[in-house]
């Protein structure tokens, strides 16, 4: 009894001068985590015992689980890999030695013996999950970033991707090169060959928190009622696969959260939104200010500056930054007061921001990350009107993220451009502009190089 009680002692101690010991202890470690449950299910540690699951709880090594009919089980790998099966089911989850090696390096196998199984890889983009998918009649690697549906029967099984259009229907599909590809060939199947509560998981919302602040400089005020916020939640709201969760757009969240919104303290944002049951926070700051070099008063311009980042909320430390953006515009005052001057700069920083966010999420929601891709554009026969010109024409175009003048000689300008869309989709909003400018016009030349654009200035006649 003294030994015990020591041990008791000496443990409580430690743990209490090292909490992180005794939290990890304390915490179970496992490649999944829990998402939702739904309807009878059985989970296994060892052989005879059944433990209970609910939202929160991994899936530890030689675990394994069943199903009944009707039950449903969302799991999700590290922050970015949804999964659910469907029962009636039976599987089991396991580590092997990775074939990469290294110390405590381990591949991890789900072992799928009955049931259906959904794999939606939108939200992968490119990160590693080392998984196999164990089933009666082969084994493989996860493919990467893709989302289709498992169906294991009688020892066999077989593999589908979701048909296009409204109806929910199913595709035969096959591995080609490591990847699920559809079999073209076939119709689709009617969709209670998979059972209908995988379809909801598949078409189930991304839940998103939207936190934003607007300060103007000026007065050293907040704007009331606020600008940002409520527009970032309305345009996400319209969103088709976005659900906005309850607090977004708050002014009183806003200005609790002010500090981390201006400084970037990521870990604090994210804990509000899982806290609201987000998986992305959409956190936004927009200021508005009179540039100093500004001079005449009465005849100022304002300026209106909002920066706007997604995160991912699951994981403090390892959710990504999924989109950055920033919005400049400037707005003249004329003799109006700074408050009706400086409510024009923040509604025009925050709608241009907010267009540019939208077409991100969208392309997020079919599991396509944004790639920065650089384009070099070379203009000759330029003044410094003509730089003007089309510096404003670049600005105004969608597709293009941000624009560095490299040199200007020679009335030759050269420019390199981030684009926030496809060199294609650059080439026809550049050709969809019409030139209104009263002094000059445009014309595109062909270039050998896919990276490079030319184009001439032109004077109008006057």
């Amino acid at each position: 009894m003294t030994r015990n009680f020591g041990l008791i002692l000496g443990w409580t101690l430690i743990s209490g001068f090292f909490p992180g010991i005794a939290s990890a202890r304390a915490k179970p470690k496992g490649p999944f985590r829990v998402l939702e449950e739904r309807g009878v299910l059985r989970f296994f540690r060892s052989e005879t015992e059944a433990w209970p699951l609910e939202p929160g709880s991994v899936l530890e090594d030689a675990s394994r689980g069943e199903l009944d009919a009707g039950a449903l089980l969302r799991l999700r790998y590290s922050n970015y890999l949804d999964m659910a099966l469907a029962g009636p089911a039976r599987f089991s989850v396991y580590g092997v030695p990775s074939p990469g090696g290294g110390v405590g390096n381990q591949r991890v196998v789900l072992k799928l013996d009955e049931g259906f199984l959904l794999v939606d890889g939108r939200f992968q983009f490119g990160r590693p999950a080392d998984i196999v998918l164990g089933l009666p009649d082969r084994a493989f690697p996860l493919p990467s970033g893709q989302r289709f549906f498992v169906r294991v029967e009688q020892g066999r099984s077989a593999l589908y991707v979701a048909g296009t259009g409204t109806a929910r229907s199913l595709v035969p599909a096959e591995l080609s090169a490591g990847a699920v590809v559809a079999e073209s060939l076939l119709r689709p199947i009617p969709s209670p060959a998979v059972p209908g509560a995988l379809f909801e998981a598949l078409e189930r919302p991304v839940r998103v928190f939207v936190i934003a602040r607007d300060y103007n400089q000026d007065l050293g005020l907040w704007p009331h009622p606020a600008v940002l916020g409520p527009l970032l939640a309305e345009r996400m709201a319209a969103i088709p696969g976005i659900e906005v969760v309850s607090g977004s757009g708050d002014t009183t969240l806003a200005y609790h959260a002010n500090t981390a919104l201006k400084s970037g303290q990521d870990a604090f944002l994210k804990d509000m939104a899982l806290n609201q049951g987000a998986r992305w926070v959409l956190a936004g700051n927009c200021v508005a200010d009179t540039p100093p070099q500004e001079s005449a008063p009465n005849l100022r311009r304002v300026r209106g500056q909002a920066e706007v980042r997604l995160l991912e909320a699951d994981d403090p430390v390892a959710g990504m930054e999924l989109v950055s953006e920033a919005a400049v515009t400037r707005v003249a005052r004329a003799g109006r007061p700074m408050e009706q001057a400086s409510r024009e700069a923040f509604e025009a920083a925050s709608d241009e921001v907010a267009r540019y966010v939208v077409g991100h999420v969208e392309d997020l929601l079919q599991g396509r990350s944004h790639a920065s891709v650089l384009m070099r554009l070379e203009a000759d026969n330029m003044d410094q009107a003509a730089l003007e010109v089309l510096r404003a024409r670049l600005d105004s175009m969608d597709s293009v993220q941000r624009v560095f003048r490299r040199g200007f000689s020679k009335r030759v300008a050269l420019f390199d451009l981030v684009l926030r869309k496809t060199p294609g989709d650059f080439d026809a909003q550049w050709a969809a502009i019409p030139d209104s400018d009263a002094r000059w016009r445009w014309r595109t030349f062909a270039s050998t190089e896919a990276d490079l654009r030319r184009v001439r200035a032109l004077r109008r006649a006057q």
